[in-house]
């Protein structure tokens, strides 16, 4: 489909949050029984038998749920099921969103009332840390078991048991032993590490501690959890000095999440209590990891039920709670995402840093919420006070692009270029040389367009999208078709199921004469992204070279329709040009 814009913003945090206790490429090692699990229940409809009243609550928590708003779903499922109870679909759906609403207490009540044949791991997970809270131990470590065995191979659900049997008294060398042990994926080992690290802190041995963490944090450099741990870790033992070196050299290096971290001055001057954690606090460290892992895997609604049973578990985990924002963030559940990034920024014992990406953060869910001037004013104030901050000043740039001020993105994006280290990883390289490519483009300025997008295709010569962006602007400027149609067909081999570029390709054909071709490509973008307005816009001209004047029609309609629903128009005139089709 026409032109990817790319969202460097959500897209460069997202990609880090994973990073902090997880890299990105632990998604590889979720089961995907459990993901598929999280995210196979379906709301039955309620039986003709129920009352009005039922039908209706039922109806306003679907209407919620499809709209993303948790918590009012949640209320009209609650209700719903007061008159239906005996609906297990239905039940299983108001736990999952008691969980999306950070209800955990009734998540726990709906997660006891389903016979064992209901229970899932989500449920499981649930009782465990309801166990572990009130202090029974034992029942909570036969949760922990319950949930091992439908995998047993993930070392988070290993962990949990492991921190249980440390509260109960179990020597943390046995508990070490048998997490080394465990065979687990060498993306796995920095996590490992990093949990064998704090149970020989809960031990009081911190030598065994700086080792497991030297470890883990070389197996895991883009960690935030890990870096910070180490950090404090060496601080609290006197070498404040390599603390700071730490902290730093994260930061130089992880430009993206550089504001979750403490600054090396931070880490000279701060004085560090004693490494401690409760029972709670372990589960919810845990926890906090599987959320990030599930999240890795795409499943975003099971992510953020974990990650707010965790938060359930350590509430003032800043950390926890910014990935919970984003989550809510990305599930465009904006009002929850402000409430949640606003307690951060005006909250006590929030790290400085901590706040200041919360605002970042914020700024953008403003914009999406439909305020243009407040979190513009609020992103320039800020970058003009922290010049150096890469990845606010990148807000910056993203933010200009979206208000349509080009020129603005531009100037913003040479000068993150311009300011580059030379030791950049040729991906962050070519992403800034992609979202200056896209503003140019905008901007009318195809030649510089071209410059910037076939330096970053040199960098990143197999990404689907440059690909995509760069064939697509040639092919609907009439320029360079042949390469373009090369370009197209390589992104579609890497990228077959994507919508966008399977227009793009379809339309490449339409570029040459080939209608009958482009028809069959358009149609499957069509089904691939059903909701893209140029598509339909697309399809409707090639039914229309095809003498299929009816067809192209409905399609036009279609696209216009679209609009009608809110869709945003793909550029400035679109919905004029397709109303002059249809006369």
């Amino acid at each position: 489909m026409s032109i990817f814009v790319p969202v460097l913003v959500i897209g460069a945090l997202a990609g880090a949050a994973l990073a902090m206790d997880t890299p990105e490429v632990m998604a590889q090692n979720v089961p995907q029984r459990l993901t598929n699990q999280a995210t196979a229940s379906v709301v039955m409809p309620m039986q003709a038998s129920e009352t009005v009243p039922g039908l209706g609550a039922y109806l306003i928590g679907a209407i919620s749920d499809l709209n993303g708003k948790p918590d009012v779903a949640l209320q009209g499922y609650l209700r719903a099921l007061s008159e239906d109870p005996d609906n297990m679909e239905l039940r299983q759906r108001t736990f999952e969103l008691a969980l999306m609403a950070g209800d955990v207490p009734n998540a726990v009540r709906l997660a006891r009332s389903m016979p064992e044949i209901e229970q899932t791991t989500m449920t499981r997970l649930a009782k465990m840390a309801d166990y572990a809270h009130a202090g029974n131990g034992d029942k909570a470590r036969k949760m922990a078991r319950d949930v091992m065995k439908v995998s047993p191979e993930l070392l988070q659900f290993t962990l949990l048991e492991a921190y249980l049997d440390f509260a109960n008294g179990k020597p943390v060398a046995d508990i070490v032993k048998r997490l080394e042990s465990q065979p687990q994926p060498g993306t796995m080992n920095g996590r490992r590490n990093y949990h064998i690290a704090r149970l020989w802190l809960k031990a009081g041995d911190t030598p065994k501690a700086l080792t497991a963490l030297q470890l883990a944090h070389a197996q895991e450099p883009g960690a935030v959890g890990s870096t910070i741990l180490l950090a404090e870790t060496l601080a609290r033992n006197g070498q404040a000095d390599a603390a700071a070196a730490v902290v730093e050299a994260f930061r130089a290096e992880n430009p993206a999440v550089a504001l979750l971290v403490p600054t090396g001055r931070e880490m000279m001057t701060a004085t560090l209590p004693p490494f401690a954690s409760s029972v709670d606090m372990d589960l919810a460290a845990t926890l906090a990891d599987f959320g990030l892992l599930v999240w890795a895997q795409g499943a975003l609604g099971p992510a953020r039920q974990v990650i707010n049973l965790s938060l359930w578990l350590n509430p003032q985990d800043v950390h926890t709670r910014y990935y919970a924002a984003m989550l809510m963030e990305m599930g465009n559940d904006l009002p929850a995402a402000t409430d949640l990034y606003t307690s951060l920024i005006d909250g006590e014992g929030v790290p400085a840093q901590v706040k200041l990406a919360a605002q970042i953060r914020l700024a953008e869910v403003q914009f999406r919420s439909g305020d243009e001037e407040t979190p513009w004013r609020s992103l320039r104030m800020l970058a003009r006070d922290n010049p150096k901050i890469p990845s606010l000043q990148r807000s910056v740039a993203q933010l200009a692009f979206n208000r349509g001020d080009f020129n603005q993105a531009i100037d913003s994006y040479t000068a993150l270029i311009d300011s580059l280290p030379a030791a950049t990883p040729q991906e962050a390289r070519a992403e800034l040389l992609f979202a200056r490519g896209a503003a140019f483009e905008r901007d009318g300025n195809i030649t510089a367009a071209t410059r910037d997008l076939q330096e970053a295709l040199k960098l990143t010569p197999t990404n689907a999208q440059i690909l995509n962006y760069l064939g697509y602007m040639w092919v609907d400027k009439d320029m360079r078709i042949d390469e373009a149609f090369e370009l197209l067909q390589k992104a579609h081999l890497l990228a077959p199921e994507d919508g966008a570029i399977t227009d793009s390709l379809g339309w490449a054909y339409y570029k040459q004469g080939d209608y009958a071709t482009a028809m069959t490509y358009l149609v499957m973008a069509t089904e691939q992204d059903p909701e893209s307005p140029e598509i339909y816009d697309h399809l409707g001209d090639a039914y229309a070279k095809l003498g299929r004047k009816d067809d192209a029609k409905r399609e036009w309609q279609r696209a216009l329709d679209l609009l009608a629903e809110g869709h945003e128009p793909p550029y400035d005139g679109f919905e004029k040009r397709v109303k002059r089709k249809l006369r």
